[in-house]
This record gives C-alpha cells, sequence and structure tokens, in this order.
C-alpha cells in the first residue's frame, strides 16, 4: 500500500502543468460512464440491424459493469487520494478500488476487439492507458486501482462476449429499438 501511494504521488507531480493538468482531466472524463451510455444511446436511436444490437450490448454491458463496481468499492471501501480535483467523483464515489474507469476501459477493450476486430484494440488499448492514468494524474486513483481495476475488465469484458449471443437470444427487446417503440405503444 505505501509503494502503491507514493508512487502515485510521483506521478502525480511530474504533470503538475496548469496544461498538462488540464489534458489529464479531459483524459480522465473521456472514460466516463454517463458519457459512453449517453453517445452509445444516441447512435442506438439512428442506427439499424446488427449494428445497434452491439450499440445497445455496449450500453448495457457498461451500464451493468458499472452498477456492479460500484457495490464492489463500497465493500472494499479503499478511500480515494487526498486531492481537490473531481469533486463529483469524491462525493459520489468516495472509494477508489477498483477504478471504475480502469475496469470500464479493459471491458471497451475487449467489446471494440469483438466488434471491430483484433486491429482495432490497439487504438482502444492507447486510449485506455492514457485515459486510466489521467486518472492517477489528477488525483482521484492510485495505480494499483487503476492497473487491477484494467484486469478485472478484462476478465468482465471476457464474461459479456461469452454471455452476448444467449442475451440477445433471450432478450431481444434490450436491444432492438423498434420492440421497444411496440412495447411503449408506437407504431413503426
Amino acid at each position: 500500500v505505501q509503494w502503491d501511494e507514493n508512487s502515485s504521488k510521483k506521478n502525480r507531480m511530474k504533470f503538475s502543468s496548469p496544461v498538462q493538468f488540464r489534458v489529464a482531466a479531459l483524459l480522465s472524463h473521456s472514460g466516463d460512464s454517463w458519457l459512453w451510455c449517453g453517445v452509445l444511446f444516441l447512435f442506438w436511436l439512428f442506427a439499424e440491424g446488427s449494428i445497434q444490437n452491439n450499440l445497445a450490448y455496449w450500453g448495457i454491458s457498461i451500464a451493468v459493469t458499472a452498477l456492479f463496481i460500484f457495490i464492489l468499492k463500497r465493500v472494499i471501501h479503499r478511500k480515494r487520494p487526498e486531492g481537490d480535483w473531481g469533486s463529483i467523483y469524491r462525493k459520489s464515489d468516495p472509494h477508489s478500488f477498483p477504478s471504475g474507469h480502469a475496469v470500464r476501459a479493459g471491458l471497451i477493450v475487449v467489446l471494440a476487439g469483438k466488434t471491430f476486430g483484433f486491429t482495432t484494440i490497439i487504438l482502444f488499448l492507447i486510449w485506455a492507458f492514457l485515459m486510466m492514468h489521467s486518472r492517477v494524474i489528477t488525483g482521484v486513483h492510485y495505480l494499483l486501482d487503476i492497473y487491477f481495476g484494467f484486469i478485472f475488465g478484462i476478465i468482465i469484458g471476457i464474461l459479456w462476449v461469452v454471455l452476448q449471443p444467449w442475451l440477445l437470444d433471450t432478450f431481444p427487446i434490450l436491444f432492438n429499438r423498434d420492440l421497444w417503440w411496440s412495447f411503449l405503444g408506437f407504431s413503426g
């Protein structure tokens, strides 16, 4: 724990200029679950067929995983590092292990590999690395929070990929916009 706290503190100090910190803050927010779910939902509204199913699957996977990690963090109960930035994170979720952003990054890397193929994994890995480390730089996580979170996210992502065919067949209403409209009483 002491190594983790000291190493995390050193990483924060390396990026102390205002410009570097703003870039880190922007990268940090790029992993927010509400952002991912909101953008996926907007695309889902206008998508068709298998693209629509994949967008919904990504959104549901991210949302359910975020809820699971929120509960897990309350059980583990590791406090976030002291700091001024990230008051929304500090107030809504004062616990840091595992990093929900890092779990989400691992999940997204796996989903991207399944959805777009192996070559896109490199782009998502670069984003994941930068976004996760921005969480340490901005002082809302320790290094072990993000490393264990990422590994945990990959495991969760693999489980979501394995479950995808069954979930699509068993709960089609969750993924298909037209079924939603019919359920809500709207026609075509």
